[in-house]
């Protein structure tokens, strides 16, 4: 069996260990390579020609990118919780206590347990490698950091910055890791063996090390009064409390378990510390919001995979220059994206003011990261001058993809199309970002339907991870894995979908804008439905994200899928009297609610329209389950019948999709997962109940009632 580390020892002393994980593209830590690591841990303690001792990766930029999450999968209990977390504890545990300096040499990604491992070395230095970040991002996997982190790293660069890296999960660069003295150093990657070395040598001399660690103390009367006294730790915990409920409403148990964690291990010993660490890590593993996060860990990784095997039997075409047909706001946020990750982007449309606005929908993109640091200034308009415009089609000959970004109109569609193949070459791959209409039909226009592929982004393009790729039917795999590969270098998370009127998303999304309608028109406070929503996990309420929408664009796309589903999808006839009034959404201030900058209050004109006595809070006790059943139903029944028709590949990825296309809260595992938690027969009972009270939309999907029959869920474990 090949070994994961390798150690050597110059002349001077210093000891070399590189971790290189047998036929692995990262260093993970498993619990074999921890019992390989604590077996040279021991080996060194009691070689006393050892002066100092390096850690290294032999993977390029990667140090260690976590704990092997599959050993959290085999817990079955919150005993084999705490083992697992005292496992590596003590490993580390051992490795602190080395009789001689230890440096973690950083040179890429070191997330998690990889952390956990630098902290508990004596020094950390870390590579410019572009990939170098460290971070403890445990939390969004439902658990805490449990091998020391909760313990080392508040000790380390205190406690503000630590919960502020420890709470959201936040990794931070290199430059930002030295600033707060996580790492002692930022040296060079192309010289990153020789300035470790010399690294080393410094903290051999007691006088340069001292010096070192002098750095890393709190400075400032304000860190002093917040750090260093019980009054204000107890003021820092207080707020960041109060933070954490803001944004999690409290579903998700693991940040404050950290929190707990750190407050009351604060100022005491680290085996203390340690042990209330491993106790409160085990109360999680065992928490249904665990193990759906940890379950959506892995379904990611598994849509990262798609194709990878198949793209070897196919030559790809190279994507470099992209063009956009439309500079709206979406097609504005496509060349922005493209042209983001390093592609050349040529812009058409039909006149200069309408090219200016996609112009300044890519800039508007650049100024807010610019204001949230995450691009330098002379990055941006380094990238920004990648896009040019045109209002013909100049240029666009040599372009190797052309993404259609125009009105939702078929006819126009087929006429933009038809004129764009005699634009391109004869390879260039043309897709359609249309959010509904059938990529097959369109493509009936083109000489080469091969080539042309639906590729749906969601808006706003730089903020919503998922694009659905739709192949019609004359569409060839080679094209849909180029596609694949392109979205996915653009950081961006793809799912296959077919070729359906509302395609997977929007399809079942749009049940739960109509339920909406529908609710409106029966009198219910909308304030009160958006709060119930909200407190079931959802990002934003239904008439708020109306709004945001647009109130007709949601009713032109409700009445198409009206059409496309008649049976079910029954469009709410109040929406066509809204946009004659004039109540458009956040557009023009005024919808469901009115909004200003981001205040929103409730729109009182917009009550008058309903026919109903208003149905508020308080009125009933069974008002918020119908709400939660009438909106959350409608999109699993819609779901179910997206997986019998085979709309896309599996319930995993679906609840993916759902996830990341509408937000669909992640520790509830996804619209699917969620249905099995409630058991399938629950939700049939639930369906047959609301269709006897409200029609026939309600009415279980054949599928649902088969499984129920059955006894089947969506997902077998």
């Amino acid at each position: 069996m090949k070994k994961a580390f390798s150690m050597d020892k110059n002349e001077q002393g210093i000891a070399t260990l590189t971790f290189d994980l047998p036929d692995e593209k990262v260093n993970t830590l498993s619990l074999d390579t921890m019992n390989e690591l604590e077996e040279l841990i021991d080996l060194m303690s009691s070689d006393s020609s050892i002066k100092g001792l390096m850690i290294k990766s032999a993977k390029e930029g990667v140090f260690i990118a976590g704990a092997d999450i599959k050993d959290f999968t085999h817990v079955q209990s919150p005993e084999e919780a705490k083992e697992l977390a005292q496992r590596g504890q003590n490993v580390f545990r051992k490795l602190d206590k080395l009789p001689f300096p230890t440096v973690a040499v950083i040179n890429g990604v070191c997330l998690g347990g990889g952390l956990e491992l630098a902290l508990s070395c004596d020094y950390r230095v870390v590579t410019d490698h572009p990939k170098t970040s460290l971070g403890l991002p445990e939390v969004q996997l439902g658990i805490i950091p449990a091998w020391g982190g909760t313990q080392r790293l508040p000790r380390l660069i205190g406690l503000q910055q630590a919960l502020g890296m420890i709470l959201p999960g936040k990794a931070v660069p290199a430059a930002k890791a030295f600033k707060m003295h996580l790492a002692d150093a930022v040296v060079p990657e192309a010289f990153k063996d020789a300035e470790s070395i010399k690294f080393m040598q410094q903290v051999l001399d007691p006088k340069m090390a001292s010096k070192i660690r002098q750095r890393r103390k709190t400075k400032g009367f304000k860190d002093c009064f917040l750090e260093k006294n019980p009054i204000g730790r107890s003021l820092v915990f207080k707020q960041a409390k109060k933070s954490l409920l803001e944004k999690t409403k409290g579903k998700y148990p693991a940040p404050l378990a950290a929190l707990d964690t750190i407050k009351q291990s604060i100022g005491g010993s680290i085996d203390r510390g340690l042990e209330k660490e491993a106790l409160s890590a085990s109360s999680l593993f065992s928490n249904p919001c665990s193990k759906n996060l940890i379950g959506l860990f892995f379904i990611d990784k598994e849509i990262k995979k798609q194709g990878s095997e198949e793209i070897k039997n196919f030559q790809l075409k190279k994507i470099e220059n992209v063009g956009v047909l439309g500079a709206g706001i979406m097609g504005g946020g496509i060349a922005w994206l493209f042209a983001h990750k390093g592609h050349d982007v040529r812009m058409k449309d039909v006149s200069s003011s309408s090219l200016a606005k996609g112009f300044a929908q890519a800039n508007k993109i650049y100024s807010k990261l610019i204001k949230i640091r995450k691009i330098k200034p002379w990055d941006a308009n380094m990238r920004m001058h990648r896009i040019s415009g045109s209002t013909e089609y100049a240029g666009f000959q040599h372009c190797d993809m052309v993404v259609e970004a125009i009105v939702e109109n078929l006819d126009i569609k087929k006429k933009v199309l038809r004129e764009l193949e005699d634009q391109v070459s004869s390879d260039c791959i043309i897709c359609s970002n249309t959010s509904s209409l059938s990529i097959t039909e369109m493509a009936k226009a083109m000489k080469h339907p091969e080539r042309f592929v639906g590729l749906h982004f969601f808006n706003p393009v730089n903020r919503m991870p998922l694009v659905e790729i739709i192949p019609g039917e004359q569409t060839s795999r080679q094209t849909v894995l180029s596609m694949l590969e392109l979205v996915k270098k653009t950081g961006k998370t793809p799912v296959v979908v077919k070729d359906c009127t509302g395609f997977l998303v929007n399809r079942i999304l749009t049940p739960n804008m109509d339920e909406a309608g529908h609710l409106f028109e029966e009198g219910f406070d909308p304030e009160y439905v958006d709060e119930i929503l909200e407190d079931f996990g959802m990002p934003m309420g239904a008439y708020v994200l109306i709004d945001e929408v647009g109130i007709d664009v949601a009713a032109k796309v409700a009445k198409v899928h009206a059409e496309a589903y008649p049976d079910r999808m029954i469009y709410p006839k109040i929406y066509d009297e809204i946009v004659e009034k004039g109540m458009l959404g956040k557009k023009n201030g005024k919808g469901f609610y009115l909004h200003k900058g981001k205040k929103r209050t409730i729109n009182p004109e917009m009550l008058k329209l309903q026919k109903k006595g208003s149905k508020k809070k308080g009125e009933s006790e069974s008002m918020e389950r119908e709400i939660v059943d009438r909106m959350i139903l409608c999109m699993i029944n819609e779901a179910a019948r997206c997986i019998e028709e085979e709309v896309i590949e599996s319930p995993e990825f679906l609840d993916m999709a759902m996830i990341m296309g509408t937000g669909f809260p992640p520790f509830r595992g996804g619209p699917l997962r969620f249905a099995d938690s409630l058991g399938i027969g629950e939700i049939v009972r639930r369906l047959d109940q609301l269709a006897g009270k409200h029609g026939p939309r309600f009415q279980p999907a054949p599928i649902l009632r088969q499984m129920d029959m059955e006894g089947k869920l969506f997902y077998n474990n």
